[in-house]
Parts: C-alpha cells; structure tokens; sequence
C-alpha cells in the first residue's frame, strides 16, 4: 500500500513539475517574441510579434516632434502600454547617429492607400480651457478608457499628456479624424469622430471638427516648458553636427535593421544572418558572461556582425529576472564540454604574443590589447565570453564552425593552433567595452552575403573592409592597421606589381612579399580560380596591367 501511494504522489509530483517546465518554457517563448530578437536572430523559433505593435515609420515625419525623436532615440522608454513585454531597446547612438536618423525619418511622409479628402479641422484661436475638453469628452468620447491623462483613465493607450512634446499637431488631429489611415486597426483605437460613408468621411458625432479642435489643442497647451527643453537640445545638436544627412540616417536604419521591428513602406528587414545563431549559443558562450552581456551590451564585433554592415547589439534594459529568462531559453542545449586549456609556461606565453603581434595575421581582423583591428569578435576577455573547445574550433576550421564566417582558414600547424587556442582562453585581457564605428561619414559595406560568388562580391565581402570598397586602401578597418593597406586603384603602384605577384599574395598573404603580416592568406579558403578572378578584379580597379615584360606571351 505504501508502495502504491509513493509511486502515486510521484507521479503527480512529476505531472506538477512538467505542468511547470512547460508553463516556463512558454513564458520565455513569448516573452523572446514580444522583444523581437528573430528579427536579427532569424533562426530562433520564437517569431516576433513587433510588426504588429511598433509604430509604421513610412509617416514618422507627420508624426513625431523631432526634437523628442532625437532624444528617444538615445534615451528609449516605453509609451505604449498595451504590448506586452515589447520595448524600444537602445542602439548605442552618437548625437550625430541620432540627428542623421531624425533627419530620415522626417522625410517619410508616405501614407498608404487611397483615402477621400480629409474634413477640415481648424486650430483654435485661444487653448481650450480643462472644462471646455471634458465637455468634449462627456459627449460620448472614449478617450479615458484606454488612456490616462493627469493620473486619471485607463491603463492601455499612450499618456496623453505627454502628447504635446512628442508628436506633430496636426498629424494628431489627422489621427483623429481616422486613426486606419495610419494602420491602426479598428480593435485597437476605434474611429470617434468619423467614418467613411460612400466614399466620404461622414461624422458620428455631432460637431466632430469643433471636438477634434478642442481635444487636439487642449493636449497641446500642456507641458510647454518640456518642449522647450527638448527643442533646445535638438537645436543644440545640430550645431555642432557636421554630416546628419537624411541619406546618412537611410543607411543607419538600415544597418541597425529597423524594418526589423517595425513596418515602412519601402525598406525591408534583413532576412537571414543579421545576427548569431542562438541555436548553438551554449556551445560557444559561457553562461555567466551571457548573463552579464545582456544586462549591458557593448561592441563585440565593432563593424558590425557582417563585417562592416553596421549592424549593433541593441540594449532591452533587462532586468536580472527577464535575463534569467531570455538565458534559460537559449541555452537550454546542454553546454559544449571542453577540455581544460593546457597552462602555459612564460616562454610559450612570449611566443604565442609574438606570433599573433608578428607573425599571423589574426590582429588584421582581431583586437588584442590595444592593437589589431575591428573586423572580428575582440580577443580581450575571450577567457571569460567563450568555451575553449569553441576557440580551438573556429582557428581550426572557422567556416566549418561558423558557416557565415568570412575568417580565413589560416594554415598552422596543429601544436600552433593549440599553443593560440590555449592562449586566448587564459590571457588575463579584460573586455576592451569598444564602442561601435560611427556611420556618420562612413560608409557601411553593404553585400548580399548569399549573392552568387563572382570576384566584385568577394572583393566587397572580404577586401574592402581594408583595401576600400574601391580599392582606396581606406576601407573601415584601415585605420585600425599598422600599416595602410594596399590601394588598388594606383595605377601607378599597381603597374609595377605582376600577376603572379598579386596570386601570391592573396594565396598566402602579404608576409610572403615582405608586407605587413597583417594580411591573411586566402588559399585554403578560396579556389585558384577565384583568386584569379580576384587579380582580374584588382586590374580594373586600377585601369592598369602589370609589367610588360610579366604578361603572357612577353617573357
């Protein structure tokens, strides 16, 4: 009997922890939704629900103030209260970064769709005085159910008092007139003041235009002072802002993959390798340092996770409980186990600096200390990000590890890659906390990573980083080398360059030809042919041939 009831009460303890597990694993399922992160992160399971809930930006110009865009951008909080666990995170923004989006994003004004001509809603001579907007709302308006104005109303739609410094006046008014024309659906914000009848925009309630008026104004006689306050800084910004182009602000939305999270009329999200498989993510990371990164995000790869895209790690503010959750998710595939990293003696120590200072071409794309460049994940703090197993991996076949990498396979042998592996998980190098280049007057490199191979693709994904997208020697990373890479587009230096000299240099990188060791050789990653075809490439560039006593038929 007793047996009896102890294998019941088991088994309706292990009912009740499942019951448990699977309330918990679908907690962190749509919480990992509701922020949105497979919009980078596209093989996640956990398809995000912001198209649905951040605000269409094809009209942010008619919209917003943007002396207040300029300072949420740099300065997120959440203003909408009915979308769950959905926030605005930050990108890590300059003042010029900020400018150059507001300047963008105040230039679409595109509304989607054919709509009758609106009725006319004047602006009032004087500001609607309180007893004048609450006779408007006694009329039958439904403001107050959803949204809360002076502590009082609903707890779903947007402080209305805060209405005054975020948006523009008369795209609130416009709003009002038909909040659909604006892609919000009818459950969400309901028309109040009018319908469209026959083609026509038909009021419902008598006097709509006068209701408009008073409602509109009133919120907008509110919170001067704050305002102001908000427009002296914007203009303050401006002053010293040299290159926040609208152009500028195109290219930033699209390196940080707004169109991600929210609609536009004409940019699209970025589809695939925007950011880390998350799938594999217990095998390369450690836990504890996951759980730190996603409290205070910084630059792991500089330039972007494509390198040179722009792209950035945004900051959700996340609580210690919500970063329990998100980690608990994807780290629920049982961790890689690793060998422990042999230590090191102070002469194998000495030799593996200098072969990375000297030697490899690693530093040409990594940073260790205070040198190397801003092309792949910073070597400082590898000892406390990754697993070891992890690092030995990728020096050993990156592409194999990392199928999107465009690390080269760099030929070492095996004693090598261990002696480098075991090093870079124990150097004692702290996280550098890089910030993210700029994209105020530097050009991100944009490619199709899944763009058929053809030798200006591989130059675009692999070369101009450093060499320039047009052979300049002044791509991104330049400046970060200790020696200015190679322009191909001198003629005059490319002239006395053969062929077969280019071959060897991109073969088995330029320490061969007495060039900087910084960089890499490219022969175990790409064919013969393709490097051919990369030498051909560099010969446009330059409008030049090589000698004329190393071209066929001459010898």
């Amino acid at each position: 009997m007793f047996r009896r009831i102890f294998l019941v009460g088991t088994a309706i303890l292990l009912l009740a922890c499942s019951k448990s597990d699977a309330a918990d694993i679908a907690e962190a399922s749509q919480f990992i939704s509701e922020l949105g992160c497979a919009a980078c992160h596209t093989t996640l399971s956990q398809k995000p629900v912001t198209k649905e809930r951040a605000p269409d930006l094809s009209t942010a110009g008619l919209r917003y103030n943007p002396a207040w865009l300029f300072e949420f951008l740099q300065r997120p909080v959440k203003v909408r209260r009915h979308i769950g666990h959905s926030r605005m995170p930050g990108f890590h923004l300059s003042d010029e970064e900020s400018l150059a989006l507001v300047e963008f994003l105040t230039t679409q004004t595109n509304i989607p769709g054919a709509w009758p001509e609106l009725p006319s809603v004047a602006r009032s001579s004087n500001n609607p005085t309180p007893q004048e907007f609450q006779s408007a709302l006694a009329s039958g308006l439904l403001c107050l159910n959803c949204h809360t104005l002076d502590g009082k109303g609903g707890a779903l739609g947007v402080e209305l008092g805060d209405v005054s410094f975020r948006l523009r006046r008369d795209w609130v008014k416009e709003y009002l007139v038909f909040p659909e024309r604006f892609g919000v659906a009818p459950g969400l914000m309901p028309p109040q003041f009018y319908a469209i009848t026959n083609g026509h925009f038909q009021s419902i309630v008598p006097d709509a235009s006068h209701k408009i008026q008073v409602v509109a104004d009133y919120l907008f006689s509110r919170n001067a002072s704050r305002r102001q306050d908000l427009q002296d800084r914007f203009d303050r910004a401006k002053q010293s802002a040299t290159n926040a182009a609208a152009e500028t602000g195109r290219r930033l939305f699209t390196a940080l993959n707004c169109a991600g999270c929210h609609r536009h009329s004409s940019i699209n999200p970025k589809v695939a390798n925007a950011a880390p498989d998350l799938t594999q993510e217990s095998k390369r990371v450690k836990r504890t340092w996951l759980e730190s990164y996603l409290q205070h995000p910084f630059a792991i790869r500089p330039l972007g996770f494509q390198p040179g895209d722009g792209s950035r790690m945004p900051d959700f503010r996340l609580t210690q409980q919500e970063v329990a959750t998100v980690v608990g998710s994807i780290s629920a595939a049982p961790p890689r186990v690793s060998a422990p990293p042999r230590a090191l003696s102070a002469f194998a120590i000495r030799k593996a600096t200098l072969l990375l200072t000297d030697k490899l071409s690693c530093l040409g794309c990594h940073r260790l200390g205070e040198r190397g460049g801003r092309i792949g994940p910073d070597f400082n703090g590898v000892r406390d990000r990754l697993q070891p197993d992890y690092v030995l991996s990728v020096i050993q076949n990156p592409r194999e590890t990392n199928p999107h990498s465009i690390m080269p396979r760099v030929p070492m042998t095996d004693d090598t890659r261990r002696l480098i592996g075991d090093f870079l998980v124990q150097q004692p190098q702290p996280p550098s906390r890089e910030k993210y280049v700029s994209l105020v007057g530097n050009v991100p490199t944009i490619y199709d990573a899944n763009a058929p191979a053809s030798p200006p693709n591989t130059y675009a994904r692999h070369c101009a980083l450093c060499h320039g997208p047009t052979g300049n020697g002044d791509g991104l990373n330049a400046r970060y080398l200790p020696v200015r890479p190679t322009a191909h587009a001198d003629s005059g230096y490319m002239s006395r360059r053969p062929d077969d000299t280019l071959f060897d240099g991109i073969h088995s990188g330029a320490g061969i030809l007495n060039r900087s060791p910084y960089m890499p050789p490219w022969g175990e990653t790409f064919s013969r042919t393709e490097i051919a075809g990369l030498v051909q490439y560099i010969r446009q560039l330059c409008h030049c041939a090589g000698p004329e006593w190393s071209r066929d038929g001459t010898r």
